[in-house]
């Protein structure tokens, strides 16, 4: 990435509808949170029954996120990022007029499959985009993609809120109708890009890969199962050991395969991509929900102040993103963000009962610049990996690898917490983060030495192989 690429003018026209789109994911995400209680009292149900809905959207957006992916390598980017949008409508019109509950569920799958197409289809139409162009890819348009997801992550629960008190739960359905009839709009100018002669080349079937899809499912199944059970169930671990074989014997044979599981061998740095987003994720969900439970169960505040003080964190993260964006080395990005986690670990063992409020938000903050900094580094480095006909299905990985860092996230503050929030079960998730930090800091020995990447037309070419 060149000094001139992160200087060009961004090309706005071009990236609004990617932009609306990015958002919509974490958007439909988080509003539900403030919606949710209002939600399962019209349908006299428990809030743990409507939770549901929540691992709905979030299980099919982590298998969802690779096949939209691998769709928009194959077929064409725009159209499923136009695909996106209408299941998004699907979703919203079914949520609005749903007769029950069984149908609220299906409006959210159908959200987490809508919402999982803009992505990874975004990533691959700017690929091509500045391929086409024989230039390298802007930081600033990686930050704007990124960014934008940061953004609607944190006005999730506000918009939530808001429109739930102005048309009751079904506003948090009815404000996707809008959105996605400006992203229609506008993705009316967005370009098309052909799919690579070698995919043009194969049958439907050979294409889609369907044999590895079961299998990458199978997987991602079991995997999920294991992590969000509430106790270690042991039989879920041969099912997803048998998937993940069966996935990599058959990939490693398909000559188109869904997961090109010999490129991630031959290419261990994409590989390291994959594990550093996971990792980072992991680390970076301990921190934006441990320390709110650890304000409402140590310091007692309530939720208003809570969200208060977790304010700068999340302003801090959308500042630092657009900040390290305008960096063109990911090597230095990704060394500041490993800088950046090991201060926010120190700070949760300096954390305690007795703290000043003022020093708690500073430790906030420092997760928030942790956390908006390795976003824009691992997207920018793997954005240099990830091969220009594979850019889809590559970060459609990514996400999920990050969904699974998240779930991993979760499990871990379960059982911190399962007898209560206390200074001592709040410095044990520090810890793991200690461990976490450390894997990232031996992964960083590899970049630091890799030499200086392509740039410009030997970028664009190089992707293309």
């Amino acid at each position: 990435m060149t000094k001139a690429a992160n200087k060009a003018p961004i090309p706005w026209k071009f990236m609004l509808p990617l932009v609306l789109g990015t958002m919509l994911n974490p958007l439909n995400s988080t509003m539900l949170a403030t919606a949710l209680a209002t939600l399962c009292n019209s349908f006299k149900i428990t809030t743990g029954q409507g939770a549901v809905l929540i691992t709905s959207l979030y299980i099919t957006s982590t298998i969802a996120q690779p096949l939209m992916g691998r769709l928009a390598d194959i077929y064409s980017a725009r159209r499923v990022n136009n695909l996106g949008f209408l299941l998004i409508l699907a979703a919203a019109l079914t949520g609005i007029f749903a007769p029950g509950f069984g149908w609220l569920v299906v409006s959210r799958i159908l959200l987490g499959l809508g919402t999982s197409a803009a992505y990874p289809s975004a990533m691959a139409l700017i690929g091509k985009k500045y391929a086409a162009e024989d230039k390298a890819v802007p930081g600033p348009v990686l930050g704007i993609i990124a960014i934008s997801g940061q953004v609607s992550l944190v006005l999730g629960p506000t918009l939530g809120g808001l429109l739930t008190q102005l048309f009751g739960w079904q506003g948090i359905f009815l404000i996707n109708v809008p959105l996605v009839i400006a992203g229609l709009i506008l993705s009316r100018s967005l370009p098309d890009f052909p799919s690579a002669a070698n995919y043009r080349k194969q049958s439907i079937f050979a294409r889609l890969d369907t044999v590895g899809i079961i299998f990458f499912i199978a997987f991602l199944l079991s995997l999920l199962a294991l992590l969000m059970a509430d106790h270690l169930a042991w039989y879920y671990i041969p099912a997803a050991i048998v998937s993940l074989s069966a996935l990599c014997i058959w990939e490693w044979r398909h000559e188109a395969p869904f997961i090109d599981v010999k490129l991630l061998v031959q290419k261990p740095s994409l590989s390291m991509v994959y594990i550093r987003g996971l990792t980072t994720s992991y680390v970076l969900y301990l921190l934006l929900y441990g320390l709110p439970q650890w304000l409402e169960g140590v310091k007692h505040l309530i939720p208003l102040h809570t969200g208060l003080i977790m304010l700068p964190n999340s302003l801090t993260a959308i500042a630092a993103g657009l900040l390290i964006a305008k960096i063109d080395k990911s090597k230095l990005q990704n060394v500041l963000g490993v800088i950046l986690l090991f201060l926010a670990c120190a700070g949760i063992f300096l954390l305690n009962g007795g703290m000043p409020l003022p020093f708690i938000v500073m430790i906030g903050i420092t997760a928030g610049a942790a956390e908006g900094t390795n976003i824009i580094a691992n997207q920018s480095l793997l954005n240099e990996e990830a091969p220009l006909a594979q850019k889809g299905v590559s970060f459609g990985l990514y996400r999920t690898a990050a969904y699974i860092g998240a779930i991993l996230s979760g499990t871990q503050l379960k059982a911190a917490f399962k007898n209560g929030v206390t200074d001592e079960s709040f410095h044990h998730i520090g810890y793991n983060i200690s461990i976490a930090c450390a894997i990232l800091l031996v992964l960083l020995i590899p970049l630091v030495f890799k030499k200086v990447g392509l740039t410009g037309r030997q970028l664009s070419t190089a992707n293309n192989r």
